[in-house]
């Protein structure tokens, strides 16, 4: 089985991928566990994917979309794969598409997972994962037995610093410009099933089960335009005749024909040849013309809004770096704080031990 699943962060993604994963036992695949994979792996495309995020700067769809296609094209992959998270514009989606097409494996169905704005505030910003094995919790919904400990493995739970609620909104506000191209286009394709995301795990697990209830894998052969070859029997020798019939074929030519006509009829013949390329070619040439151009305006349509969103997207980094840097630094003055407070105090308790033993002495 072969699924994108699409969601706004906090829709409940993850945890419905594992459930895929295992009913399906294929593999989730996630864009950001593969960039740190093979930026972990130094791969050439992870060497390149670290390089640029070094450099402060979103990483680019061919880099993305050449970790896609060599992890689709492992042995592991073959019966299906979960992808979460991928794609995330039309671009992606487009060059998905035709990765798949080469490789015969379309995909079956796209599940977008619709949750209430406010209820994925809420989500994300009680969520908590779980370092050691990736387990989620949240603290409204689903919150541990012991705080900060994993009740999996006993690991400790992480929260994320971006996991605020402004830059949750602004997160929402992105995914919704991305999301609504990318449900137009799966939409017209016929494999959009939009899933209310809201309850808890379990109602969801159910409408996901009744929105995959019938559905077979697809699969198209690689080479569609060869005919598979039927596998032989012991008194049946269909293949080995088709192939000779195919070899014969291009030699049984008119020639005899050719032979009684005159020649002024052969001519003409021949200039009839002549002609009706010439009129076939320039219908094709302007159709695959207007096709071209049409495509190239939709291409530069989209690589103009993909440069806005990776604007938008850069500034949001920009100011969360910002807020980091305010934090540390008003972290920083509070230490600076205690410690003239202790200083101080220190200097106190020196004087009035001092004032103490000036009286003991007097005293006697």
């Amino acid at each position: 089985m072969k699924l994108i699943l699409i969601g706004a962060p906090g829709s409940g993604k993850g945890t419905q991928a594992k459930y895929l994963t295992d009913k399906y036992h294929v593999p989730q695949i996630s864009t950001g566990d593969l960039l740190r994979a093979a930026v972990a792996a130094q791969t050439p495309l992870g060497r390149q994917a670290k390089a640029i995020m070094d450099a402060g700067q979103l990483v680019p769809n061919d880099i993305v979309i050449g970790m896609i296609r060599e992890r689709i094209a492992r042995p592991d992959a073959d019966q299906g794969f979960i992808l979460d998270g991928f794609p995330r514009n039309i671009a992606q989606a487009v060059a998905l598409d035709d990765i798949l097409d080469k490789l015969g494996k379309p995909i079956d169905a796209v599940l977008q997972f619709d949750v209430d704005a406010e209820m994925l505030i809420q989500r994300m910003i009680g969520r908590l994962t779980c370092i050691s094995c990736g387990a989620l919790f949240n603290l409204f919904t689903q919150p541990p037995e012991t705080d900060d400990k994993c009740d999996e493995c006993g690991g400790t739970l992480h929260h994320r610093s971006d996991d605020n609620e402004d830059t949750i909104e602004r997160r929402l506000h992105v995914f919704e410009s991305l999301t609504q191209p990318l449900s137009d286009y799966y939409k017209q394709k016929g494999i959009l099933h939009i899933v209310e995301a809201h309850g808890d795990v379990a109602e969801v697990t159910k409408r996901v089960k009744s929105a995959l209830r019938g559905l077979r894998p697809k699969r198209t052969p690689v080479k569609p335009m060869l005919a598979p070859v039927p596998t032989p029997t012991a008194n049946t020798k269909p293949a080995v005749k088709h192939v000779r019939v195919e070899e014969r074929q291009p030699k049984l030519r008119p020639r005899k024909v050719i032979k009684t006509l005159s020649g002024n009829t052969t001519i003409k013949k021949l200039n009839i040849k002549k002609e009706l390329p010439k009129v076939v070619n320039k219908k094709s040439i302007k159709a695959a013309a207007k096709k071209k151009a049409s495509a190239a305006e939709a291409i530069k349509e989209q690589a103009e809004l993909d440069k806005v969103l990776d604007k938008q997207l850069k500034e949001l980094e920009n100011e969360l770096k910002q807020t980091k840097a305010q934090l540390k630094k008003a972290a920083d003055a509070e230490k600076a704080l205690l410690k003239a407070e202790k200083e101080k105090d220190a200097a106190l308790k020196k004087a009035l031990h001092a004032e103490t033993t000036k009286l003991k002495q007097k005293k006697k």
